[in-house]
């Protein structure tokens, strides 16, 4: 028979023993040390100066000094005036009074167990601060809360990503915002991939304010995605906006607050075609912008708009039958820089009210040098040139129906002066352009949507586009015909003088 229990190492009475209770009462008062095992403290390394009858500690100090020395990982126990040492064994379970936690004793040594579940696997349900029940297996009741990287420092990368799954595109993956239980916003996959965000009033079901196509990453403000609008556009606002009796069907604007009161400084909207538009054609879309009068009555100022038809206005609305048309003076933005036309994209006819008025301002000139004979007789030559001829590009089209023209050709002018000595190119009146070529683009041609098994688009529609012819390079020569002219005249004022100045009868 054995001296001691197995579990507890309890001393046992054998048989015919004498003074059985000396035996009987270490027992029980190893079960008083033992059983609701509860410990003063576990961070002592030496026993306490003053300890009280039946006071228990737990000896985590790897060298423990004193009446504890050779008691590590062992429970002391002060009883008749000593320490004695009870060794544990897996599953002994201890309370440190001065923690208000339980450990536990495990094949690695003494762990608390507020920190020792590192593994929770196959919850059912988990509330924090609230119960959790089938229709919310995960509950949580609490103010703030944290999520963060684990550090390189501490075994992670620094990165954090959470990550939500759905099983299939026609599931919804979403996150929903209430107020008072009731919803008001939800943002994610709603039915299939595409990114949305929607509201909620207080009545009625959920309105969709955003989306975003997973294939073309294109922005959509109100309303599913449309088939597609121009190829794939990056983004397409839908949202009606109604501004100062302009009926705008759809816009963008930039607010002010007056008086707590928000309205529009400034805006891009597509007009609407209805009956009850104010002005201007319906359909198109318009910028506009707020006068700078600092209060909130007064009307919007439309800057530009582009019609239906792809004409554009600019600081009218009315509707126009031109590519552009404008309500006001257009100016260069620098002085003497920019150049209207191309030589190779030249306009075909310039309507004007009067002629155009050249810069003849002295002190912006040097002073005038009379011409001299030679130029005059060149003058006088190239005035025997002029004749009538026809464009060869209008008989082309027109045949014998093509106008002629009184003028002369530069090619001619520049063999006179060169025959008097002259180098033409030093005369404004005659010029040469000269133009690089252009690569011709081919026809695309056009492709229909691509979707997934789910139905989704995953690649956008391209329309077709025509080809575009190139350009050979190429060069032009022009005259400035009012310069012509006043360099022809001299040659003219001095025939004239001549004649004058011939004796009659000569």
């Amino acid at each position: 028979m054995p001296e001691t229990t197995p579990s507890l190492a309890l001393p046992l009475i054998a048989a015919g023993q004498a003074q059985k209770h000396v035996t009987h009462n270490e027992a029980l008062m190893g079960l008083d040390a033992l059983v609701q095992l509860a410990c003063r403290d576990k961070d002592l390394g030496a026993p306490p100066p003053t300890p009280a009858e039946g006071d228990r500690y737990l000896v985590l100090s790897p060298s423990p000094t004193g009446a504890w020395a050779g008691l590590s990982g062992q429970i002391a126990r002060f009883q008749d005036g000593r320490w004695s040492g009870l060794a544990p064994k897996p599953g002994w379970l201890a309370w440190m009074l001065d923690e208000d936690e339980l450990y536990a004793f495990t094949a690695t040594g003494w762990i608390g167990l507020r920190s020792a579940p590192k593994l929770l696997q196959n919850l059912t349900r988990l509330g924090i601060g609230t119960t959790a029940d089938a229709a919310n297996p995960f509950a949580a009741k609490l103010n703030t809360a944290l999520w963060t990287a684990l550090t390189t420092a501490e075994g992670g990368t620094g990165d954090l990503r959470y990550t939500l799954n759905k099983q299939a595109a026609g599931n919804i993956l979403s996150l929903l915002f209430q107020s008072a239980f009731t919803g008001r916003a939800e943002i994610g996959l709603s039915g299939n991939d595409d990114f949305a965000i929607k509201v909620a009033p207080d009545t009625g079901g959920f309105r969709e304010a955003l989306r975003i196509d997973r294939a073309s990453g294109r922005v959509d403000l109100k309303g599913p995605m449309p088939s597609p609008l121009l190829g794939a556009p990056a983004l397409r606002l839908t949202q009606d906006l109604a501004t100062d009796g302009s009926l705008l069907g759809g816009g963008l604007t930039v607010q002010a607050t007056s008086g707590g009161t928000p309205w529009p400084l400034a805006g891009l909207a597509g007009t609407m075609g209805t009956a009850g538009a104010s002005s201007g054609y319906p359909g198109g879309l318009a910028i506009f912008v707020k006068p700078a009068d600092g209060a909130r009555p007064g009307t919007l100022r439309e800057v530009a708009r582009f019609g239906p038809d792809g004409n554009l206005g600019l600081g009218t609305s009315a509707t126009l039958t031109t590519k552009l048309g404008v309500a006001g003076i257009i100016a260069h933005t620098a002085d003497n820089t920019w150049s209207l036309g191309t030589p190779a994209l030249r306009a075909a006819v310039l309507y004007a009210g009067t002629g155009a008025i050249n810069t003849s301002d002295a002190r912006e000139k040097t002073p005038v040098v009379p011409l001299a004979e030679a130029e005059i007789a060149a003058a006088r030559a190239l005035a025997r040139e002029i004749g009538t001829f026809r464009f060869l590009e209008a008989l082309a089209r027109k045949g014998a129906g093509a106008r002629r023209h009184v003028g002369l050709t530069v090619q001619r002018a520049t063999a006179i002066l060169e025959a008097h000595g002259l180098d033409p190119f030093a005369y404004g009146f005659l010029c040469r352009d000269a133009w690089p070529a252009v690569p011709p683009r081919p026809a695309i041609p056009a492709s229909t949507a691509e979707v997934d098994a789910a139905g989704a688009e995953i690649v956008a529609a391209v329309p077709a586009e025509d080809a575009v012819p190139g350009r050979a390079a190429g060069e032009r020569y022009g005259f400035r015909t009012d310069e012509l002219l006043l360099f022809l005249a001299r040659g003219l004022e001095a025939r004239l003088t001549a004649l004058e100045a011939a004796p009659k009868g000569a």
